[in-house]
């Protein structure tokens, strides 16, 4: 081990860097507070090659450190890059750092059969059709990166934000980045834009508006790519506007009419407030207002 100027370290050569994301703010903490304690490992070119240690690199340039310790290893790339990928198995890979892995083994003329290895070891399928996704993933930009990263997106919705095109890619990002979005609902809202897609030809800002929230978002693409949603949610505001419900009384309906069943929503606080919905509900229902909410949903009450 050697201390090596970091004025011969070529820091733009990331030729092995699988690191996502780059920075790591608890190492840039360490580092300040005792050092590096584990030394880089860097290939003996002119200037040296970093093959292990990207984030401690990075830290010690921020912290303008004059050098840092080093082990050198004088090796074929296909070696090093090896080296890299087996150092960074003991902590896991997230899915834009095994995109990295794979694509490098790819780029670097490793064997189909030692890629599809690596895959089999990273819970990949060992599958041509993934191996071109994950190539396309380390080739993203930054924010498309860092989207997949921080939502923690998998292999299929990774896939559904790769049949979009770059333009388009970027609209959605800027209209899902802010919002809390489930893996199922994430999935859903891509398959409706991809619908939208298709059916004009492109996809445009209106056709993925800002909201608030990802319900929201779901429920106004789910009326653009299922128009018979409108219609029903237009008779649902007709009948309840008929219904003239009484304080604590509610009737809730599935946004999407898909459930084959609504909820009764009774906020009670005696015994006499029991008596005087229960009396109501059967008013409601004498008058056939419950029915014909039932009659959208084609379901049963519950």
């Amino acid at each position: 081990m050697t201390d090596v100027p970091l004025s011969r370290i070529n820091l733009k050569d990331r030729r092995f860097s699988l690191s996502y994301p780059p920075g790591d703010e608890d190492l840039r903490w360490s580092i300040t507070a005792v050092g590096i304690v584990q030394p880089v490992i860097l290939l003996d070119r002119t200037p040296y090659v970093p093959v292990i240690g990207w984030r401690r690199l990075r830290c010690a340039r921020e912290l303008r450190m004059r050098s840092v310790p080093a082990l050198i290893v004088d090796t074929d790339e296909k070696t090093a890059l090896m080296r890299a990928i087996h150092d960074n198995m003991a902590r896991g890979f997230n899915i834009i750092e095994k995109a990295a892995a794979v694509d490098a083994m790819d780029r670097f003329g490793f064997s189909r059969d030692e890629v599809f290895e690596l895959m089999g070891h990273l819970d990949l399928n060992p599958h041509e059709k993934v191996l071109s996704s994950l190539r396309k993933v380390a080739s993203l930009d930054d924010p498309s990166r860092d989207f997949i990263f921080r939502k923690r997106l998998s292999l299929r919705n990774v896939e559904s934000l790769l049949r979009f095109d770059d333009r388009e890619r970027k609209k959605i990002l800027g209209a899902l980045t802010g919002l809390h979005l489930t893996d199922s609902t994430l999935r859903e809202v891509l398959e409706m834009l991809e619908l939208i897609r298709i059916r004009k030809g492109t996809l445009t800002g209106r056709d993925i508006p800002l909201m608030e929230d990802s319900d929201r978002l779901r429920s106004h693409l789910k009326q653009k790519t299922h128009p018979i949603l409108s219609s029903l949610a237009k008779k649902l505001r007709a009948i309840r506007g008929a219904m003239a419900l009484p304080p604590g009384v509610d009737i809730r309906v599935d946004p999407f009419f898909e459930k084959e069943y609504i909820d009764i929503i009774l906020k009670i606080g005696s015994e006499d407030d029991v008596d005087a919905a229960l009396g109501r509900i059967s008013e409601l229902v004498a008058a056939g207002h419950v029915r014909r909410i039932l009659e959208l949903t084609k379901g049963r009450i519950r």
